[in-house]
């Protein structure tokens, strides 16, 4: 079975590699290609001596939803001085989660044995990720027996937004921290911790990356409940109303279905069996409108139990495509009459045909165009013709015309 958990280690490694990372202790080759880099925007975040940087962030990659809690320190590059040079560590989650203070252990036990075997001098001593001496934490597959299910989060939305906080990131606070901030990936694509005080005076001058102390990020938390609360009984009116709507429609289409059936029973005895077939729909469209009915009853239960507004969202979204499929195979009842339509369908199911008009104005173009050409065919006869016509008359004249008239014509 593959592992739903892994590794990633990261650095800056000056010219010619720049930054760089590697996976390491699992991780799906397809996953971690897509996944975007762990690189820090320097203009808006940077590492100094003796500092570290946490954070928490989500992807989607390779149909996955991921979530990764790392790490960043300080370290210099080989023959280079410049700042904000750093290398770090994440550790990785594919559709599952685990307990925070496990996740924090195993990380920091990573990381530091990541710095043990590849700093010397608080500078990087190899040139590429895949170079890292990497060792396995003590408790890393203790992990995969405290696996939990993710949060109710959007992971397909960038919102291409970042938040600081800056706070204290020992691993008791840190947890607290870490834990908090799973719903706040519906705002922020990734979030930062630190308890340096001159990176969080770098962040607040540079104005890039939005920066909060503790007490700012539960303001966040506090608001982001609100917006939620609101969403949430938002989403439970409109369900609610869709479900007090069935009843008129259901009536609308099953009345509607009725009146074709005795329509072409009247007037098409010779059709008999088509209308026994037509019959049997009305029976599954109706089991098919109570069961969406409960359904839509078991995702408001849902929704209201545990508040996974995206859950329920795709929930009933899946629900309501199948209901319109079933409708849309089932509801066409062949009609005979003249006057009447070629079946009958649940409104809003109907789709436009693609292409505009289709193909009746691709024949009718074709049409014009041969009627044109034989137009143009047709004056080219008639002109051939008159002319051999006006010939014919010519030669008949010389013959016939008289000696004193032809003389005029004879040359000399």
């Amino acid at each position: 079975m593959e592992r739903t958990y892994f590794f990633a280690a990261f650095g800056t490694f000056g010219n010619p590699n720049g930054f760089r990372q590697s996976f390491f202790l699992g991780g799906n080759p397809s996953i971690a290609k897509e996944i975007r880099t762990f690189d820090l925007k320097t203009d808006a975040i940077k590492l100094l001596p003796q500092t570290s940087i946490y954070s928490i962030r989500k992807d989607y990659a390779g149909g996955s939803n991921l979530i990764s809690y790392s790490v960043y320190t300080f370290a210099k590059e080989q023959n280079s001085d410049r700042g904000g040079t750093f290398i770090g560590s994440s550790l990785l989650f594919i559709d599952k989660t685990a307990k925070e203070n496990i996740i924090i252990n195993t990380l920091n036990d990573f990381h530091s044995t990541l710095e043990k075997n590849n700093i010397s001098d608080e500078t990087i001593m190899i040139n590429h990720s895949d170079q890292f001496s990497i060792e396995m934490p003590k408790d890393f597959d203790k992990i995969g027996f405290n696996l939990q299910e993710m949060a109710d989060v959007d992971f397909k939305k960038a919102t291409q937004q970042y938040l600081v906080v800056y706070c204290e990131t020992n691993p008791s606070q840190l947890a607290g921290f870490f834990s908090k901030s799973i719903d706040l990936l519906n705002v922020y694509d990734t979030i930062y911790f630190t308890q340096s005080y001159e990176i969080g005076e770098f962040v607040k001058h540079k104005r890039i990356f939005k920066i909060v102390d503790s007490g700012g990020f539960d303001k966040e938390i506090e608001r982001l409940q609100e917006e939620k609360q609101r969403i949430l009984q938002n989403s439970i009116s409109d369900l609610e109303k869709e479900k007090e709507s069935l009843e008129d429609e259901k009536k609308q289409v099953l009345d509607n279905l009725k009146r074709q059936i005795e329509l072409n029973e009247k007037r098409h005895q010779e059709n008999e069996v088509k209308i026994k077939e037509s019959k049997k729909g009305l029976d599954l469209i109706n089991r098919e409108y109570d069961q969406y009915y409960q359904k839509i009853e078991e995702v408001i239960k849902t929704l209201k139990l545990d508040g996974k507004i995206e859950a329920a969202k795709n929930k009933h979204s899946e629900n309501k495509r199948s209901f319109s499929q079933t409708l849309t195979q089932n509801t066409a009842v062949e009609s005979l009459s003249p006057f009447s339509s070629n079946g009958v369908r649940v409104q809003g199911i109907r789709e436009n045909p693609p292409f505009g008009n289709g193909l009746p104005n691709l024949h009718s173009s074709g049409r014009s165009h041969q009627e044109r050409r034989s137009g143009k065919d047709g004056f080219k006869i008639a002109t051939f013709v008159l002319g051999l016509l006006f010939v014919g008359a010519l030669v008949l004249c010389c013959m016939w015309m008289p000696a004193k008239y032809s003389d005029v014509f004879t040359l000399p």
